[in-house]
C-alpha cells in the first residue's frame, strides 16, 4: 500500500471542443495542469456506440499525463451543444467514468466542465470537485437552445466553483452566485519569434492578418470597408468560416481566406502579419468575451486593432488600438501599421504577453481551489482486531487520495502485538501518518482525545477500525460544510448501525459493496438528513466545533453514549448535526464492544446511560429511518 493521499489530484475535462480542434483554453489549461503532475482525462465530444466492447476507449496521449478518452453511450448519440443526455445515457456515461477510475486508480478528482450537457455526470461523481469554466456569454450564440440555457443556470448553481473569463461575464454570473475571474492567456513561447522558425510571408505588400473562428460575431462589413480603405494592403484570414457569409469580402482582390491552419505552425503565418485584427461586431456576446488571440497576437510583437470590446482595452495605443466605430477602426489600422515594427513597442507587446501565460492562470486556479481542500485529520482508534484494522487501512489507502490529509493512528494498548506492528509498518515512509501509541487502554473517548490533541486539521474525523471507507468519502463529507455553514457535524450512511444512518443495502464482498454504495449515493448527491445524534463509527466535525465543544467526555470509559453526549453539546453550541445521504461507509458494528460479551456489554450500556441521563435527563432511544417517508433535504447551494 504505497499510494499516498498526498499525490496530485486527477483531472477530468468535460470539454466544449475536441482535443484536436482549434487549440484553445480547454487544452491549454489541461496542458498546464499536466505539467504540474496531474493526470488529465480529456473526454471527446462524441461517443462510442453502445456495442463497443469497452465502456471507454483511450484515443490518444498527446502529451505526458494527458489522455484523450471516448466514452460509450447507448442510443442515438446526443449533440452536447443542443440537448442533455437521457437518464439512461447519463447513467451509462457515469458507469464508463467509474470503470476508468477503478482501472486507473483515480481517487479524488477535479472536473472542469465546459458545457451544461456534462452537468448530471460530473455532479454525480464521488469525491469530485466540479468546476464550471464559463468561457462565454451563451445567450449570445445564435445556435443555442433555450433549454440548454436553463441547464446552464443549474450548472452555475450546483458547481462547487465557477470560473469566468471576462469582467462583464463575471458580473452577469455574479447575479446568480459568486465566481472567480480567470482571464484567458497564451502560450507565449509558442508564438515568440525564433531564429529556427520560418516566417511565411504571404505577400510583398503590407499584411493585415486574422486567425480564429469566422462566425456570426465576425463583422464582415468592417472587413470589407477596411480592405477597400487600404487597397494596397493584403488582408489574410485564417480559420473556419462556416458560420458567416464571407462572400462580400472574398470578392475583393486584396482579401484572402486560407481556412484552418494547424496550431503547431500557426506562428509561422502570424509572424508574416504586420498588423493583427479582431473585427468583431459589438454584441452581448463580444462585450463579455476575453479573446485568446489578443494575447497570441501580442506575443508575436505585432500591434493589434480591435473593435470596442472592454477586455481589449489593456493600455495605450501601440500595444492595442481600439476602434470605437467603423471609421475609427479603419483610422487605427493606419496608425498601427505606422508603428508595427517599432523596436521599443515590439518589446512592450511581447513583455505584456509574457505576463499573461497559462502558467500564471493555473496559479490563479490553484489558489481558487485552496478553500476546497482544507486540511483534514482522520483519527483511527484501534484496539485489537488485526484483520479489521488491516481492511480499514487498505480502504483508506485505496479510497481517500485527498490532497491535504493527516492520518492519526491511535493504538489503545492493544494486547495483540501484531496490531501495533501493523500500524507502525503502515506509518513507515508515509509522512502524512502520525502514530499515537497509548501505554494503557484509555477507552473510546480517551483514545480518540489522544488523537485529537495532535490533530492539526481544519476538520477532524473519528473513524472506527471496523469500517471500510469508499471512494471520495472525505471530499463528499466536506462539501456539506461548505454548502451550509451552519453545519458543524456530519455522519455518513452505513449498512450497520442503530439509528437513521442505517440504510437498506445488500452486497457480498468489498467490490460489491463499492458498486452497490455508489449507486445509492449517486442518486442522492448533495442531500442530508437532520439528526439529533450521529454515531461515532465515522463522524466529521469542524475545528470550530472542537474549539467550542471541547474533547469527548471520558466519564463514559470504554465506550457508549459518548456520541450522544458530544452531539448534544454540539447542538447546544448552535451547530447543526446531519447525516450525509451521499457518503457510505461500511461498518462491522461495535467489533471491540462485542468482544466484551453480552452480559458485560449490557451492564456497560446501563451504567453509561445513567451517566448520560445525569447530565441531560431522560435519554431518547435511537430509531431507524422510515423508508416510506423521505426525510432528506437538499444541501444549501452556494
Amino acid at each position: 500500500m504505497n499510494d499516498s493521499p498526498m499525490k496530485p489530484y486527477d483531472v477530468f475535462v468535460f470539454p466544449v471542443i475536441d482535443w484536436t480542434f482549434r487549440h484553445q483554453r480547454p487544452q491549454q489549461l489541461a496542458l498546464e495542469l499536466a505539467r504540474r503532475g496531474h493526470r488529465i482525462f480529456y473526454l471527446t465530444v462524441d461517443f462510442a456506440p453502445a456495442d463497443t466492447a469497452r465502456p471507454y476507449l483511450f484515443w490518444d496521449q498527446p502529451e505526458e499525463n494527458v489522455f484523450v478518452v471516448q466514452l460509450r453511450c447507448p442510443g442515438e448519440a446526443p449533440s452536447i451543444y443542443k440537448q442533455m443526455p437521457s437518464p439512461e445515457q447519463a447513467a451509462a456515461l457515469l458507469d464508463a467514468i467509474d470503470a476508468l477510475r477503478r482501472n486507473c486508480g483515480v481517487g479524488t478528482t477535479v472536473s472542469i466542465v465546459d458545457l451544461p450537457f456534462w452537468r448530471p455526470i460530473a455532479m454525480a461523481m464521488q469525491g469530485n470537485l466540479v468546476v464550471y469554466d464559463c468561457m462565454d456569454y451563451h445567450p449570445g450564440f445564435l445556435n443555442n437552445e433555450s433549454s440548454m440555457l436553463v441547464e446552464e443556470d443549474r450548472l452555475i448553481h450546483e458547481a462547487d466553483l465557477v470560473l469566468t473569463t471576462a469582467a462583464g461575464l463575471s458580473d452577469i454570473v455574479g447575479r446568480l452566485r459568486e465566481n472567480t475571474l480567470i482571464r484567458n492567456a497564451c502560450d507565449v513561447t509558442h508564438f515568440l519569434r525564433r531564429p529556427d522558425r520560418p516566417v511565411r510571408r504571404l505577400s510583398e505588400r503590407p499584411v493585415v492578418g486574422y486567425f480564429g473562428a469566422i462566425d456570426h460575431w465576425f463583422d464582415v462589413d468592417l472587413l470589407v470597408a477596411s480592405a477597400r480603405a487600404y487597397p494596397d494592403w493584403d488582408f489574410i484570414l485564417i480559420g473556419n468560416s462556416h458560420g458567416s457569409d464571407i462572400s462580400p469580402a472574398r470578392a475583393l482582390p486584396n482579401v484572402r481566406f486560407l481556412g484552418e491552419i494547424p496550431y503547431a505552425i500557426l506562428p509561422e503565418y502570424a509572424h508574416g502579419f504586420d498588423v493583427c485584427i479582431i473585427p468583431f461586431e459589438i454584441t452581448e456576446l463580444t462585450l463579455n468575451t476575453n479573446p485568446v488571440k489578443m494575447y497570441e497576437y501580442l506575443a508575436t510583437g505585432r500591434p493589434m486593432v480591435g473593435t470596442a470590446m472592454p477586455e481589449i482595452r489593456i493600455g495605450r495605443d501601440g500595444l492595442v488600438f481600439v476602434g470605437e466605430d467603423h471609421a475609427d477602426f479603419i483610422a487605427k489600422l493606419g496608425q498601427a501599421m505606422a508603428v508595427h515594427d517599432d523596436p521599443r513597442l515590439v518589446e512592450e507587446r511581447v513583455a505584456y504577453a509574457r505576463a499573461q501565460t497559462w502558467g500564471a492562470r493555473i496559479a490563479q486556479f490553484d489558489e481558487a481551489l485552496v478553500p476546497f481542500f482544507p486540511k483534514v485529520s482522520v483519527v483511527v482508534l484501534v484496539y485489537n482486531g488485526l484483520e479489521l484494522t488491516r481492511r480499514c487501512l487498505d480502504s483508506i489507502a485505496a479510497n481517500s487520495h485527498y490532497p491535504n490529509l493527516e492520518l492519526i493512528l491511535v493504538d489503545n494498548a492493544s494486547p495483540q502485538t501484531e496490531v501495533r506492528d501493523l500500524l507502525v509498518a503502515f506509518a513507515k515512509d508515509r509522512p502524512w501518518v502520525k502514530l499515537v501509541l497509548n501505554d494503557r487502554n484509555l477507552g473510546f473517548s480517551g483514545g480518540n482525545n489522544a488523537g485529537l490533541r495532535v490533530a492539526t486539521g481544519d476538520y477532524m474525523v473519528l473513524l472506527n477500525n471496523d469500517t471500510q471507507v469508499t471512494r471520495g468519502w472525505i471530499f463528499d463529507m466536506l462539501r456539506h460544510f461548505r454548502r451550509d455553514p451552519g453545519i458543524g457535524m456530519v455522519g455518513p450512511v452505513t449498512n450497520n448501525i442503530g439509528n437513521e444512518a442505517r440504510i437498506e443495502i445488500a452486497y457480498d464482498g468489498h467490490e460489491a459493496m463499492c458498486a452497490a454504495s455508489r449507486l445509492y449515493v449517486e442518486a442522492r448527491r448533495g442531500r442530508t438528513m437532520p439528526s439529533d445524534t450521529v454515531a461515532f463509527f465515522c463522524v466529521m466535525f469542524s475545528r470550530a466545533v472542537f474549539e467550542a465543544v471541547g474533547e469527548l467526555d471520558e466519564i463514559f470509559g470504554i465506550g457508549m453514549f459518548e456520541d450522544d453526549d458530544y452531539c448534544r453539546r454540539t447542538r447546544d453550541a448552535g451547530f447543526k448535526v446531519v447525516i450525509a445521504d451521499d457518503v457510505f461507509i461500511h461498518h462491522e458494528l461495535s467489533a471491540s464492544l462485542n468482544a466484551l460479551g453480552l452480559e458485560r456489554r449490557q451492564k456497560l450500556f446501563e451504567e453509561n446511560k445513567r451517566l448520560y441521563e445525569q447530565k441531560w435527563g431522560t435519554w431518547t432511544p435511537h430509531k431507524y429511518r422510515d423508508p416510506e417517508a423521505p426525510q432528506t433535504v437538499p444541501a444549501q447551494t452556494v
